[in-house]
C-alpha cells in the first residue's frame, strides 16, 4: 500500500500533469476521480487523469525500487491505457512525430523511429552508469526522454514520472517531489521555454538544472509550510481525547465519510456531527460534499 500523504499529494501532480497536456478537469474533478466517484466529463479527459493516478500509484508502490527500461514501458502502458490501440501502449514509436508550439508550428523534431530503442538504451545505461546528484540525473533525464520523444503520446507525463522516480529511489522524499508538476504547471509557458532553450544549446543542461532545482525548493518550501500550518492548528485547537482519536482515523484514510467514522469510532452520526464540527469550523478537518456523500480529510495535505 502507499502512503497516504504521498497518496493525496500524488492528486495535485497528477492535476498538474494532466493539466500541462491540455486536459481541463479542475483540482476537485481529479480528487472525485481518485476516489472513484463519477464524474460527468469528456470520457477522454477523465481517462487521461485515471491512468496517471494508476500510474502514480504503481510509481510509489515501487519508489525504492530502480527504475528499468522495461518498469518505463509498464509506466506508459498504464498511463496511455484505452488512449491509444493496445499496440502502441508500452511500445515505442515506429512512425516520425513532431514537437509543436501553440500554433501548431513544428519547434522541433524528434530522432527518427528506427533510432528511437537505441538511443533509449543507450540513456538508461547513462543512467545505471552515473552517480551525480539525483537532482541532475533526474533533470537530464526527463530532458532527454523528451528529446528523445519516443511514443506516440504520453511522452511529457511519462517523463514527468519517471523523472520523480530517480529521484524517489535515491531517497528523496515524494512529499517533496510531488510538487515538481505544480511549479510546472504554475508557468506552463516557461516549462516549455526551458526545455527548447537547452536543446538550442546544443544539450548545456546547466539551466534546465538550476530550473528543476528552483522546483524542488519550491516544493521544500510549501510542504514545510504546510507542515507549520498544521503544528499551528493543532496548537490552537483544544481536542478532547476522542476529537484526537477522530483526527488520528481520518489522518490514517485520508479521506472518510460519516458512515465509516461511525463503523470505526462505533458512535452514531448525531456524535459524530458533534466531534467533527469544531474541527471543521477551526480548519483542522475539510469538509467536501453534502448530505450522505460527505466526506472529511485533514487540512494539511
Amino acid at each position: 500500500m502507499t502512503d497516504k500523504k504521498p497518496e493525496k499529494m500524488s492528486v495535485l501532480s497528477c492535476h498538474s500533469s494532466t493539466w500541462i497536456e491540455g486536459n481541463l478537469l479542475s483540482l476537485a474533478q481529479v480528487r472525485a476521480v481518485s476516489e472513484g466517484q463519477d464524474v460527468l466529463v469528456e470520457k477522454n479527459q477523465k481517462l487521461e487523469v485515471a491512468n496517471c493516478i494508476a500510474a502514480m500509484r504503481s510509481i510509489l508502490n515501487n519508489k525504492n525500487k530502480i527504475a528499468t527500461e522495461k518498469d518505463l514501458l509498464a509506466v506508459h502502458a498504464l498511463m496511455i491505457k484505452g488512449l491509444l490501440p493496445t499496440a502502441r501502449t508500452g511500445k515505442y514509436r515506429i512512425v516520425q512525430n513532431y514537437v509543436v508550439d501553440a500554433r501548431k508550428r513544428v519547434i522541433f523534431t524528434p530522432p527518427a523511429p528506427a533510432k528511437v530503442s537505441e538511443r533509449m538504451k543507450d540513456l538508461f545505461s547513462w543512467l545505471k552508469d552515473n552517480d551525480q546528484h539525483p537532482i541532475v540525473r533526474s533533470a537530464v533525464f526527463h530532458h532527454e526522454f523528451l528529446t528523445i520523444h519516443p511514443f506516440v503520446d504520453g511522452n511529457g507525463r511519462v517523463a514527468r514520472a519517471i523523472a520523480q522516480w530517480l529521484l524517489w529511489e535515491r531517497g528523496i522524499d515524494p512529499l517533496v517531489t510531488l510538487g515538481l508538476d505544480d511549479f510546472f504547471a504554475q508557468d506552463r509557458a516557461r516549462y516549455y521555454d526551458m526545455i527548447q532553450q537547452t536543446r538550442d544549446m546544443d544539450g548545456d543542461y546547466t539551466h534546465w538544472v538550476e530550473y528543476v532545482a528552483e522546483g524542488l525548493r519550491n516544493s521544500v518550501q510549501i510542504v514545510q509550510s504546510r507542515i507549520k500550518e498544521g503544528s499551528l492548528k493543532l496548537a490552537q485547537t483544544a481536542l478532547t481525547p476522542k476529537q484526537e482519536e477522530l483526527v488520528v482515523l481520518v489522518e490514517k484514510h485520508g479521506v472518510l465519510g460519516a458512515a465509516q467514522i461511525c463503523k470505526e469510532m462505533k458512535v452514531n452520526r448525531a456524535r459524530v456531527n458533534q466531534l467533527i464540527l469544531p474541527l471543521v469550523r477551526s480548519g483542522l478537518v475539510v469538509r467536501t460534499g453534502a448530505a450522505r456523500a460527505v466526506r472529511y480529510r485533514l487540512s494539511v495535505k
